[in-house]
């Protein structure tokens, strides 16, 4: 847009000493003539605009004026590139990204870029997963296209309980937590609102039928409260072997040093699934030591799961199917 552009322009003038009008226009991708035309309003507006003529000629708003009304200091544009950093693919495509980088760069003065970009240098997030065959950039696209458009989205949701897993939403907000992405919608299928996970989102379509917004409630906010009403400390024996994994789930405070080779973990724990799983994946180097019920599930869960490999010669399964 137009208004975008020409504050973009103001917003490189205020921070840059001198630029040519083909730095504004290759930066903006307009023509040249374009450049022109804007400058012309934005003198028109009262902003004191001086153009240098010549092979070391540009574009400068007046010295005095630019002291005064200075947008963006130093620190301002390194908050800006860094928070762009975060949100890099795939929420933002490539080549939105990097024009983006560019034009807030254009706000340093030669000398400032490289100082930034060593700052820069010293913060790196890459929200992609180690080992993933799921598209999740291809699903999160679709989506912002819906988000942007206001237009709703159909989808099939893998659920073991639901027995119409299509569905029909309302899309507001993509969120990501502790290592997933997801989506808070208003679900047209349940009549309510929902934060559904992308992993389990498959077939996702945008339709031709828009929507109006409705208020959203605050993220997370009912699911945290139940989780936390769930939730019951548990004592674990670990070997120090398994002691960078156990941190990925607890604080620091909560482990202790028992021996040379053993810790005390004070552990969250939840009676669920999810949770003995974690536990379960902890192979035979913890242990729990209360509460006991915990300690008697887990052993009826190691034998179920000794019973199921042990009797796995008395299945009927194809040859092929391992091959």
């Amino acid at each position: 847009m137009k208004i975008n552009r020409i504050i973009t322009i103001i917003m490189v003038l205020l921070q840059r000493e001198k630029i040519t009008g083909k730095e504004l226009a290759d930066k903006l991708d307009v023509s040249l003539r374009t450049i022109y035309r804007d400058i012309q309003v934005i003198e028109r507006a009262g902003i004191p605009i001086i153009t240098f003529q010549g092979s070391a000629g540009g574009i400068s708003i007046l010295k005095n004026y630019k002291i005064n009304k200075g947008l963006f200091t130093k620190e301002d544009v390194i908050v800006l590139l860094k928070s762009l950093n975060l949100l890099s693919s795939p929420v933002l495509k490539e080549s939105e990204n990097l024009r983006t980088l560019e034009k807030i760069k254009s706000f340093l003065s030669e000398q400032e870029l490289d100082e930034v970009t060593n700052n820069l240098n010293q913060l790196n997030v890459d929200l992609s997963p180690w080992f993933s065959k799921q598209n999740i950039d291809n699903k999160i696209s679709i989506i912002r296209l819906a988000l942007k458009e206001q237009l709703l989205l159909s989808f099939d949701y893998l659920s073991v309980r639901n027995k119409q897993p299509s569905r029909l939403i309302e899309p507001y907000q993509l969120i990501f937590k502790e290592k997933a992405w997801y989506l808070q919608a208003f679900c047209l299928t349940k009549n309510d609102f929902r934060v559904f996970k992308l992993s389990k989102m498959s077939n996702i379509r945008k339709t031709n039928t828009k929507f109006i917004r409705q208020t959203t409630p605050e993220v997370f906010s009912l699911f945290e409260t139940d989780m936390k009403k769930k939730i019951f400390k548990i004592k674990l024996l670990i070997d120090e072997s398994l002691l960078e994994r156990i941190l990925d789930f607890c604080d620091e405070k909560d482990i202790k040093k028992l021996n040379a080779q053993q810790y005390l973990v004070n552990f969250d724990f939840i009676d669920d699934d999810y949770s003995y799983g974690i536990l379960l994946s902890l192979g035979h180097k913890c242990i729990c030591l209360e509460p006991e019920r915990v300690r008697t599930e887990m052993i009826e869960r190691t034998k179920q799961l000794a019973r199921s490999y042990s009797e796995i010669n008395k299945l009927s399964i194809s040859d092929h199917m391992f091959k």
